[in-house]
């Protein structure tokens, strides 16, 4: 059952477990009756055995121990007889305990649930409880888990922990001896986190970068952890925060902190606008329900979140960059506004459609995105660049198609901006295509790309005369640009313009 839980439930809860408290005196007697004449077995082994045994009333008030609790726990029967057995467990953990008592009382048992049981020194020790109801009493038995639970903690820890984010990996939920009580910590709520834009982040500026997000993110997302919460990294771009005894209400209204704080206000070389997070909130209040089904009701909402962003996460890759300054200094607005002319004249000259006119300039005018990605020291650098920053100049077609094939508004010229660098002898980059492999608006582009640089001057090179870069191009052509287009754009283009 997956709904939010009520206030009141626990009042229920306790009215149903104390119902029957007023028997306490009458079943006591008929427990030790039910015991003397029909339980001889069970004496014999309640005797011998070192795990807990007790018989308590469905209020819980304790009716009987055995030697095992002066042994193992410090507390002798004037101690613990006519006492709520709630009195000795660690006040986190009784509403668990309450609430499998009451699953036991409807069910006839329950096989097993962990909880932390104080000693007569206030030590903390785990137990892991098997339940059976007799004639109107619970019988209990109990064994010592804590050495267990401590070793695991110690290995949990170095074994469980995403060395990323120090959050805990997937495996935690499945494994962990923390994660045993988390059925019983009821309402459990689970807020699943996803965030948008890693994969562009990565494809587009590097693991590195994409990593140090991951980084940023997740301390941001653990600022907000409580005490008792628990952070998982489940998947790449994935988190879970599991958060016991935590109503839905509440867990929402902890997800609208996360979502409307200032998590996603990165510093970096990217955008911040490229960067979201979907969320989905559910919550667990029955112990039928397991924890991977209440994560996968969380994950399913949080999916329906997504979808609802998807289209304004893609339009914003874009305008992010329009609305950033020193990105638009990178990508040269000017640059790719005479490219597009050009280009689209080129287009126009050698009879293409109008529609593909207008891919063309389209296309033109976001040939150089991928720009944005390499840093500015690089691109501004007036000294010859090294061979590792030259490769990183050479990147930025492949971080341009990786940028604009996530947009639906520029996936159409994706592969044009990726190939607007090959050059027809073969010799060009990033996939060395050949002559006619090259799509014909890459062909173009490249052509007009080049013009502009050489008349508009670079960092890297000397500003040419228009006639300079019209032998350059004839010189070219056959090599690293298509012959016929550099014979219309010189021919038909360049005698018309204003170049």
């Amino acid at each position: 059952m997956v709904v939010g839980f009520q206030e009141n439930d626990l009042d229920k809860l306790d009215s149903v477990i104390k119902s029957d408290t007023h028997k306490d005196i009458s079943l006591e007697m008929q427990t030790e009756n039910n015991l003397r004449e029909e339980n001889i077995e069970l004496q014999r082994y309640v005797s011998v055995t070192k795990d807990l045994f007790c018989i308590f009333s469905f209020g819980g008030k304790i009716l009987k121990i055995n030697r095992a609790w002066r042994e193992s726990l410090g507390y002798n029967d004037s101690q613990m007889i006519g006492k709520s057995i709630f009195e000795i467990i660690v006040n986190d953990d009784v509403y668990a305990t309450k609430f499998a008592i009451s699953e036991s009382v409807k069910s006839g048992g329950l096989d097993k649930f962990v909880n932390r049981v104080l000693n007569h020194k206030g030590i903390v020790h785990y137990y892991e409880w098997r339940v059976k109801v007799f004639e109107n009493s619970i019988y209990a038995s109990g064994r010592d888990i804590s050495d267990l639970i401590m070793t695991r903690e110690k290995l949990e820890y170095y074994h469980n922990r995403d060395a990323l984010t120090g959050m805990y990996q997937r495996s935690f939920i499945q494994s962990s001896s923390e994660a045993m009580v988390l059925p019983y910590q009821l309402p459990l709520s689970v807020i699943f986190v996803d965030l948008n834009g890693l994969k562009l982040i990565n494809d587009s500026y590097g693991h590195d970068q994409g990593d140090e997000l991951l980084r940023t993110i997740s301390q941001k997302m653990l600022s907000y952890q409580r005490e008792g919460d628990i952070s998982v990294r489940y998947g790449g771009d994935e988190f879970v925060l599991l958060l016991p005894y935590t109503s839905y209400d509440v867990a929402s209204s902890l997800a609208d902190k996360i979502k409307n704080s200032d998590t996603l206000k990165i510093s970096g070389r990217f955008p911040s606008e490229w960067v979201s997070i979907s969320l989905g909130v559910a919550t667990k209040i029955g112990i039928e329900d397991s924890v991977e089904d209440i994560i996968m009701e969380a994950d399913r909402l949080m999916y329906e979140d997504k979808l609802r962003k998807s289209r304004k996460h893609k339009h914003s890759i874009i305008e992010g960059i329009k609305s950033n300054p020193r990105l638009l200094r990178k990508w040269d607005p000017i640059h790719a506004e005479n490219v597009a002319d050009h280009a689209g004249k080129i287009a126009e000259k050698m009879g293409l459609e109008p529609y593909l006119q207008e891919l063309v300039k389209k296309a033109a005018l976001v040939h150089d995105i991928g720009k944005i990605t390499i840093p500015s020291k690089i691109l501004n650098k007036d000294a010859s660049l090294t061979q590792k920053e030259l490769e990183q100049i050479k990147r930025h077609p492949e971080s341009g198609y990786q940028i604009l094939r996530s947009v639906d508004e520029y996936a159409s010229v994706a592969m044009i901006i990726l190939s607007h660098h090959e050059w027809v002898d073969g010799s060009g980059y990033p996939e060395k295509l050949k002559g006619e492999d090259i799509p014909l608006a890459s062909r173009i582009i490249a052509v007009a790309d080049s013009y502009d640089a050489m008349t508009s001057g670079r960092i890297y090179t000397d500003c040419k005369t228009k006639e300079e870069a019209i032998q350059e191009l004839r010189a070219c052509a056959g090599s690293q640009f298509d012959p016929e287009v550099v014979s219309v754009f010189i021919e038909k283009v360049l005698p018309y313009g204003k170049y």
